[in-house]
């Protein structure tokens, strides 16, 4: 009996304690790293409330770069980081492809990491060369048809968004196309505009530059509905594609252990730093969109993308090299 008394009593103590350091939280600055370089969609995204969060927190927030590795070096580090949640990091689409693309990570995206906060969405623009002579996605589809294999599409490289996305449209309308890697998508817009590539799957903002250099053509978006910046772009859905998601995205992660109280806590912070008029002018001006789904609802929403994209790299064959 008086064993028993003792575990209890040390139960209770140790939950005590955890809700006394959960209360106490945070004490110090909290650290997030960016798995992508400056200006990445993921770096972006957090710096658009770094200067917000403060309020909500408590304490001031530092972000980290740590690009490399297609993000795996960056959410390898978060994963490997203290539970004691001052150290958060962002995964986005690549994360959530990565265990298709590669035979090990040195992370478990559903073992290691808890997602807290999905932070944007982003809508890509299908985007073809003016000179192509098509001005619309049913006209690619149907010269794609004509000449199997001969079109060329951009991307950012292999297993890249852009490259999967593509993938994914080009099994939905029954056609192929060769795939032409890059560094970056904005490189690929660049060339497209120049006539060395026919398409290019790209984020709004690399869109907008290369409609406004006024040399490609704007077929397709992936939303929902269609975008005050592209007022004049159908949706996939009025282009005769249904149920096709491009979106990419980007979201909150903390190492696996960190208490209940402290994820609700960072989960509350986001969510109320995502609702500022001038972090969501930031976050519009970068082509992305708020989003702010929290808890199991994104944890759920991580692990239905792994399964997509899992099936699509697998139909496609894609590698990451």
């Amino acid at each position: 009996m008086q064993r028993r008394q003792l575990i209890v009593s040390a139960g209770l103590s140790l939950g005590l304690g955890r809700l006394a350091w959960g209360n106490g939280w945070p004490a110090h600055p909290i650290r997030v790293i960016v798995p992508g370089g400056p200006g990445s969609p993921a770096d972006v995204a957090i710096r658009a409330m770094q200067d917000v969060l403060p309020k909500y927190l408590g304490q001031p927030v530092v972000v980290e770069n740590k690009a490399g590795g297609q993000g795996i070096i960056g959410v390898d580090a978060t994963a490997k980081a203290s539970a004691d949640g001052y150290t958060l990091g962002l995964i986005n689409l690549q994360t959530a492809v990565a265990p298709a693309l590669r035979a090990r990570t040195p992370f478990d995206l559903q073992r290691d990491l808890i997602p807290v906060t999905q932070l944007t969405s982003e809508s890509p623009v299908l985007l073809a060369r003016q000179g192509l002579g098509v001005q619309t996605l049913a006209e690619l589809v149907a010269l794609a048809r004509k000449q199997p294999g001969q079109l060329t599409f951009g991307s950012s490289g292999s297993g890249t968004p852009s490259h999967l996305g593509m993938a994914l449209l080009q099994r939905a309308a029954g056609i192929e196309m060769r795939h032409v890697p890059y560094r970056t998508v904005a490189s690929a817009v660049t060339d497209l505009a120049g006539g060395t590539v026919d398409v290019v799957l790209a984020g709004s903002a690399a869109a907008l530059q290369g409609l406004n250099g006024g040399r490609v053509v704007a077929l397709a978006i992936s939303a929902p509905q269609r975008k005050k910046s592209f007022a004049n772009v159908p949706t996939l859905t009025e282009a005769g594609y249904p149920g096709i998601d491009l979106r990419g995205w980007t979201g909150i992660v903390v190492p696996a252990g960190v208490p209940p109280a402290v994820t609700a806590k960072l989960a509350k912070a986001f969510s109320a730093a995502l609702t500022q008029s001038e972090v969501i002018a930031r976050i519009d001006t970068s082509g992305a969109e708020v989003s702010g789904v929290t808890g199991s609802e994104f944890q759920a929403f991580v692990q239905s993308e792994v399964q997509r994209w899992r099936k699509v790299v697998a139909e496609a064959k894609i590698t990451a090299e």
